[in-house]
């Protein structure tokens, strides 16, 4: 099982005790598993309202000096934010850091594309015409992916 640190949400969050109980959970009969886990959860729960409730608490400090990501921030901000991937990496599954990596590349490579296309036209002086047809309709499919 892959060991995951402590998120700063949960460290600004939650008393340090919950990670201990939550820790002991798997070591509990069945039955205190199910009771404890769920009363753990309503208690996380709680904590997250009290601490956004509270007014000197109205956002977690900002890890980055550029604007805050909205749920409406391009992936690509994301993406491009080293210290935001460096962060998030280490939650990922490796199925999901394999398709992170592979849209970081292709956005490396698109860059690169575009910086070589001498006009507006969308020609591109780099691709034969069937290259370019075909990056066309992989930049596409990028962009419509919902990730």
């Amino acid at each position: 099982m892959k060991e995951l640190p402590i998120t700063e949400f949960d460290m600004q969050t939650l008393p340090q005790f919950i990670q201990l109980a939550k820790a002991i959970l798997p070591f509990m009969e069945f039955g205190t598993q199910q009771t404890l886990g769920t009363l753990l959860r309503a208690y996380e729960f709680s904590c997250t309202m009290n601490y956004y409730s509270r007014p000197e608490s109205l956002r977690i400090a900002a890890c980055s000096s550029k604007p805050h990501l909205s749920l409406n921030s391009p992936i690509q901000d994301i993406l491009s934010d080293e210290n935001i991937m460096n962060v998030i990496l280490r939650y990922c599954p490796d199925n999901f850091k394999n398709v992170i990596n592979n849209f970081k590349n292709y956005s490396k490579m698109s860059d690169l594309f575009n910086m070589m296309n001498p006009d507006q036209s969308g020609s591109n002086g780099f691709l034969n015409p069937a290259q370019q047809k075909m990056y066309e309709a992989y930049t596409e499919q990028l962009n419509n992916l919902n990730i």
